[in-house]
């Protein structure tokens, strides 16, 4: 799956994450700003294992996907967003979604989930389901507009469980 756009005069590309995106998911990891790391509960680098950056540029096709927004307009192309889903039961994912702050409010996040979310549907998923920071309104505001659900997360006041049935979309 690829998906070529151009944006404020930018070429960017929507595809699968591979194992050759490693050091361009390392920048990106290492280009959060903090809010977008906070907001994210994403580690630094340092704190990763050579483990946990191989299954993030290879996830297994089995139980994980992953798709990068490649802006690929100077040189060596560079990652600006990366959507991310995890098997967590017989037909439910868990989402995450990682946009660096210069690429936010420009669609590619969009672009990223409907990815991911036809990926999932193509494989039998029936739910697409994510924990969001309460205080992160432009995150929930976000999903509400793809049609997630969100509710009281049922162990975290400061959360919110987010999700997308996928029956109710057909």
């Amino acid at each position: 799956m690829s998906d070529t756009f151009e944006h404020d005069d930018r070429r960017l590309e929507i595809r699968t994450i591979r194992p050759d995106d490693r050091d361009a998911w390392l920048e990106l990891m290492r280009s959060m700003s903090w809010a977008t790391r906070f907001k994210r509960g994403a580690r630094r680098v340092e704190q990763l294992s050579a483990d946990d950056i191989d299954r993030a540029v290879d996830p297994d096709p089995r139980s994980a996907l992953a798709f990068v927004a490649m802006d690929r307009n100077e040189g060596t192309p560079k990652m600006a967003g990366v959507a991310r889903a995890t098997l967590r039961g017989p037909a439910t994912w868990e989402f995450s979604l990682l946009v660096l702050d210069a690429w936010q409010r420009r669609g590619i996040g969009r672009r990223l989930m409907q990815a991911l979310v036809e990926t999932v549907e193509a494989r039998g998923g029936q739910s697409v389901e994510g924990e969001v920071l309460s205080s992160n309104l432009n995150m929930l505001d976000f999903v509400r507009s793809l049609g997630f659900v969100v509710e009281p997360s049922a162990n975290q006041k400061l959360v919110r469980r987010v999700v997308l049935r996928l029956a109710s979309r057909r």
